[in-house]
């Protein structure tokens, strides 16, 4: 596989994984934040003012467990990003530095 290829599908997956980290971050903050009693922050999916202790059959420490799962391969992406571009970190810093 090309390198160009490789950094492309890296870029991609690491940009996905960007957003639904994203998503996740808003769930738990907004619609099941902590200690809501199951209230949230006004978003309700067109639900009346009850309460909401779940969100597609997952509670808010299952959201956070995939919250940080994703963290997780993000970091795991932006580190394989890096080593894919060592080459131009290393010139960009010795033309930077005048080495």
């Amino acid at each position: 596989m090309k390198r160009t290829t490789l950094n492309f599908i890296v870029d991609l997956i690491s940009f996905i994984d960007l957003v639904v980290l994203a998503i996740t971050g808003f769930i738990i903050k907004y619609i099941l934040p902590p200690g809501s009693g199951g209230h949230g922050r006004g978003f309700r999916g067109g639900r009346e003012a009850g309460e909401i202790r779940e969100l597609w059959s997952m509670t808010r420490h299952e959201w956070g467990d995939i919250h940080f799962y994703l963290a997780v391969a993000f970091v795991i992406l932006i580190v394989i990003h890096i080593i894919l571009h060592w080459a131009w970190i290393k010139s960009y810093f010795k033309s930077l530095l005048g080495l």
